[in-house]
């Protein structure tokens, strides 16, 4: 697989690229790749992946052992409060 660098993109397209990555939840490399492909009536090459992908939160922290969980709740308890001065609550 080749790896090459494009310079002078019109904002517009990068814009547009952005846009098209971020409506799509792919990265701006993915949709870079797959627009030529799709222009030019070609799908990109098929890889053989060992790796599993994670589709949410709950696959990855069933994976932890149980001190990386309680780590993990300790690290992000912050997060359930709520500032009383901030949100007038």
């Amino acid at each position: 697989m080749n790896t090459f660098a494009l310079r002078q993109v019109p904002l517009p397209v990068e814009r547009g690229l952005r846009r098209l990555s971020r409506s799509s939840h792919q990265s701006m490399n993915k949709t870079a790749i797959g627009l030529p492909g799709k222009a030019l009536g070609v799908g990109p090459e098929k890889t053989k992946t060992k790796t599993k992908k994670v589709r949410d939160v709950l696959s990855a922290v069933r994976t932890w052992t149980k001190q990386e969980y309680e780590e993990f709740r300790r690290n992000t308890k912050q997060f359930g409060r709520i500032d009383k001065e901030v949100w007038g609550a």
